[in-house]
């Protein structure tokens, strides 16, 4: 009698005081708030994350470093602030690719002929391929747009930062505080 009074109990108190799972709230949910301009163009997305380091440099052939066990990178996506379509893009932490360059939504990848692809023109032959999983999240794909795989500590994805600031606006903001 008492295992039934107690489970009636926690049952009621999970009514009164009502459980719910994770919401569409500011901490987790696109800040569309924050728009940073550049010129005529408006920040779509700031995306981080720590990729293998020694499989990232293989697939973008940028050499060797046994040193180097994980990857800091990211991507700032800027669009045309009145049409939103592609302009221009800023990555870091990817060794020669960092910089500038234009970007593409294009449509398929190995295993979906519907999904909603990013691509960065890194040079005229070579790409990064970045599947759009949802509004927060983008994988980062080979050159033949499959998953790259991943270990136990990290994998190829890339998650919306939540101020929205490019790095670019970032490094300078941390330079100007230590003046």
């Amino acid at each position: 009698m008492k295992i039934i009074t107690a489970s009636l109990i926690i049952c009621f108190c999970f009514l009164i005081t009502g459980v719910h799972t994770q919401t569409n709230q500011l901490s987790n949910s696109p800040g569309k708030t924050s728009i940073v301009s550049r010129g005529s163009s408006s920040v779509y997305g700031v995306f981080a994350g720590r990729t293998p380091c020694q499989e990232f440099l293989k697939e973008f052939n940028l050499g060797e470093n046994p040193a180097c066990v994980k990857r800091k990178m990211g991507v700032t996506l800027y669009q045309d602030s009145v049409t939103h379509k592609p302009t221009i893009y800023e990555t870091w932490g990817m060794a020669k690719w960092t910089g500038r360059g234009k970007w593409h939504i294009i449509q398929g990848s190995a295993t979906d002929p519907k999904a909603i692809v990013f691509q960065l023109d890194l040079d005229p032959d070579t790409f990064l391929y970045l599947l759009k999983g949802d509004e927060n999240v983008l994988f980062i794909l080979d050159k033949n747009k499959n998953f790259l795989i991943g270990n136990a500590d990290h994998s190829y994805t890339l998650n919306r930062e939540r101020n929205n600031i490019p790095w670019s606006q970032k490094l300078y903001l941390e330079n100007k505080g230590s003046e």
